[in-house]
């Protein structure tokens, strides 16, 4: 019954998408006071009543420029180049054909070229009416810094002890890179993301409510990492290298080349990067029987952890005829660390004073890891007025190779031999390969009067096999241990469709939107024997509205359902072990989590957004570290479902030129979560208020100088039966440019009073744990840039493929 019924509304709303739209062209050139033809000026056609943005593109080498599929009604052009004062037309009337301007002419500004340069400089964060855009490249503190870090800086971001990864206070955000979900999460994915450098990003899109047109993964969100694509023709490139040190180097580099004509565009692109970080945990924990503490164990464990990784990519994209591109590309990594870690536990009885006996964990991990993702692609415009069909086909694989091993030795408060407490050493052998394809197609069709309808399909099919097998390695011998070894293979199939449906009026515009997925998942835990099936059909409608209220104000409204599917080493029963009690493991039983969310924000002049946003999340799947529902004195890091939780947050995003050479950018949330469920035999009813503030100034000192300040805070807050400690950063730094700006350097000094390190506390029933995180996020950088080859510019091909959802599911353990 739910089939026939989106069945009949795609066949309605594509049958209506028939309709002829009438629509015509736009022509024109730009030269300059001496006739000269201009290349690379931005040509925009807005409308005459909301000077909204109706089509955009760039003047070529003979100045010329053409817009097509403008839809009939009545418009300003505008046209903009660094150098020049803008140039606007009075009203151009579109009603059908071609409509072909008068030559634009453009007159120099007078002034300093310092002047010009200023006033064209991209703000580090721009405010949008659906997104927030980080431009990496403009900031100064990120020079030498890693993706993770950049992150980490962002504002509403949040990265927690274990590396998760928040947006806006909510979790289950999902982590894109080129359009693309990365096929990473937890661990896994922070890994890649610390040796990934910030000079290999573009920007960073913080999508907090995606529409039907997106996967309808990520209750959170989507946070969208764009690597640089070189945007010039000819043949053009940049290199780059970087130095930190913390209380580890740090350091980095990376070559980008691109040769792209009106036909072919060829890019390549390495990045190499070895950061050598650490992580001091220190924990108290305690267990108790009702009110009566039992024992507790005091430990403190330092992990030096030296990750090495080479990334590279390749594309090629050919234009086969004025309607029709078609490329291929190729990406991959290959990478690992080699960690160690000392681990010393204090073993107390029911006082702190009672000191019973201690041991020593040494460990050690060999992790390495081999990535690829091919996709391919051909894209077709059917005519003038802008119906395009986009089809993708995809092809990754995430290879994991682990070894991990630790010995654990017992003593004695005087350092003898513990009475009746052997040694016990673990060996582990780890195997994981994760595969995923996919298919999808696109179609985007305007219609009259500034309608559009847009219509899509999409299959994917992933496999997940995980072998991990342990060895007690106590007596001399390896033993396999059946009790921990699980070989888990993880199938999954979701089918997709959607449809969306967009117009603007005068004074408001509206989108509309369903997606269907239907998800056939199953698991099988070979050793145990054990499988789980399951199969469902869901539908996620998107609701949107805008209102152009008087004086360069507006009013959005989002209305959405999404869902958050467990990632593949949520699901995996592996142990990643830090001491004989101590683990963190996936948790094969967990359900989907729904979300509803609602948002509603009020814009002025495009610069300050103000939101407020509202969300429930059903079988919400929330980060626990518990005591083991299976072995004693064991503490377990995993995810479970909880019953749900209520977020409510108000939030704002502020740009302000407060002098010509001071720019501030602000970011404030207000938030409250609330958590609800059982877990460990403890009820869950839990909640606060929470602050984050992200504040960043931009300075011009003149000859060529740039600064930047910026201030990070993350206040008190619950999460779920944790309650997590503020956590600030202060970074500075400052830029040169050199050479007519083609070599830049960059030194910055980043968390300059050492607060960007996480603490909390969680409180169960019969168990208490206090834990510290100190990372080496005080650091000082280096960096430098150069930038060669042709400078003009061309208007850059962008695209995505259809694995997004599934790639962020996994881990680079392959599992």
């Amino acid at each position: 019954m739910v089939y026939r019924q989106i069945i009949a509304v795609l066949v309605t709303l594509l049958t209506t998408s028939l309709a002829i739209a009438r629509t015509g062209d736009v022509k024109g050139k730009v030269t300059d006071m001496s006739n000269q033809p201009l290349e690379g000026v931005n040509v925009v056609v807005l409308t005459d009543s909301n000077k909204k943005l109706a089509k955009a593109e760039l003047t070529d080498a003979q100045g010329s420029f053409t817009i097509a599929g403008i839809a009939d009604g009545i418009y300003v052009v505008k046209a903009t180049l660094l150098g020049y004062e803008p140039y606007s037309t009075g009203q151009v009337v579109v009603s059908g054909g071609e409509v072909v301007l008068p030559v634009m002419v453009m007159q120099q500004k007078s002034g300093s070229l310092k002047e010009v340069t200023v006033q064209a400089l991209k703000p580090l964060i721009e405010v949008r009416a659906d997104k927030i855009v980080v431009n990496v490249e403009n900031s100064i503190v990120n020079a030498g810094a890693s993706a993770m870090e950049v992150l980490s800086r962002s504002p509403g971001v949040h990265v927690d002890q274990n590396d998760n990864i928040s947006l806006k206070g909510r979790s289950g955000v999902m982590i894109w890179i080129d359009g693309k979900q990365t096929p990473m999460s937890g661990a896994d994915l922070a890994n890649i993301l610390k040796a990934m450098p910030a000079s290999a990003l573009d920007k960073i899109e913080l999508i907090s409510n995606p529409g039907a047109k997106y996967d309808a993964e990520g209750v959170a969100g989507i946070i969208n990492i764009k690597t640089k694509k070189d945007q010039r023709l000819g043949m053009n490139g940049s290199a780059n290298t970087s130095y930190a040190q913390g209380v580890y180097p740090k350091y980095g580099g990376g070559l980008n080349l691109n040769y792209r004509n009106k036909k072919l565009n060829v890019n390549g692109s390495y990045n190499y990067s070895d950061r050598t970080g650490f992580n001091h945990l220190v924990l108290y924990r305690q267990f108790y029987n009702g009110n009566e503490r039992l024992y507790a164990y005091d430990q403190n464990n330092f992990t030096v952890f030296p990750i090495k990784i080479h990334s590279g990519s390749a594309g090629i994209d050919y234009t086969l005829s004025k309607k029709t591109t078609a490329g291929v590309s190729l990406s991959g990594s290959y990478g690992g660390f080699v960690s160690r870690s000392d681990n010393y536990t204090n073993t107390e009885g029911a006082e702190s004073s009672a000191r019973l006996y201690d041991f020593q964990t040494k460990g050690s991990n060999d992790n390495r890891w081999y990535n690829y993702a091919v996709n391919g692609f051909v894209r077709h415009t059917f005519d003038s007025t802008g119906k395009e069909l986009s089809v993708d086909v995809d092809y990754a694989a995430y290879t994991n190779r682990a070894n991990q091993n630790f010995t654990t030795i017992y003593a004695d408060f005087d350092n003898n031999t513990a009475n009746n407490i052997p040694d016990y050493i673990q060996e582990t052998d780890l195997k994981g390969l994760t595969q995923i394809r996919a298919v999808k197609a696109d179609y985007s069709h305007p219609m009259p009067k500034n309608a559009r309808l847009e219509a899509g399909l999409k299959t994917t099919y992933v496999t997940a096999d995980s072998d991990p097998k342990y060895y007690d390695k106590s007596s001399g011998t390896r033993v396999l241990d059946m009790g921990r070894t699980n070989h888990f293979i993880y199938y999954e199939n979701i089918n997709a469709a959607y449809t969306n449906y967009s117009k603007e009026w005068m004074k408001w515009g509206m989108q509309l939107g369903l997606r269907m997925e239907h998800t056939n998942a199953r698991g099988d835990q070979l050793t145990l024997n054990r499988t789980f099936d399951t199969s469902y059909v869901q539908l996620y409608p998107s609701l949107a509205f805008t209102y152009h209220l008087p004086k360069e104000h507006d009013l959005n409204l989002t209305l959405s359902r999404r869902i958050e599917r467990p990632n593949y080493d949520q699901l995996n029963p592996f142990k990643f072990f830090i001491d004989k009690t101590t683990y963190r493991e996936g948790y094969p039983y967990l359900y989907p989590a729904s979300s509803y969310s609602a948002e509603l924000s009020h814009i002025f002049k495009q610069r300050f957004i103000t939101t407020f946003t509202y969300s429930y999340a059903l079988n919400h799947i929330t980060e626990v570290i518990q005591p083991s529902d299976v072995e004693d004195s064991v503490t377990v890091q995993t995810h479970k479902n909880i019953k749900h939780m209520t977020f409510v947050g108000l939030g704002g995003s502020y740009n302000t030129q407060v002098t010509k050479w001071w720019t501030n950018v602000s970011n404030i949330n207000i938030f409250h979560a609330q958590y609800v469920g059982n877990i460990a035999n403890t009820p869950l009813n839990n909640g606060s208020f929470a602050l984050q503030l992200n504040t960043v100034n931009s300075f011009i000192l003149g000859k060529d100088f740039t600064s930047e300040l910026s201030f990070n805070y993350q206040g008190k807050q619950v999460y779920g039966y944790m309650d997590v400690n503020p956590v600030w950063m202060l970074n500075a730094g400052v830029q040169k440019n050199f050479f007519n700006r083609t070599l830049t350097v960059r030194l910055n000094v980043q968390d300059i009073f050492w607060r960007g390190y996480p603490s909390a506390t969680s409180t169960y029933n019969n168990y208490k744990e206090d834990f510290i995180a100190e990372r080496d996020t005080r650091q000082v950088s280096i960096a430098v840039t150069y930038r060669f080859g042709k400078k003009t510019v061309a208007p850059v091909r962008r695209r995505s493929g259809g694995a997004e959802d599934e790639k962020g599911r996994v881990g680079s353990t392959g599992a």
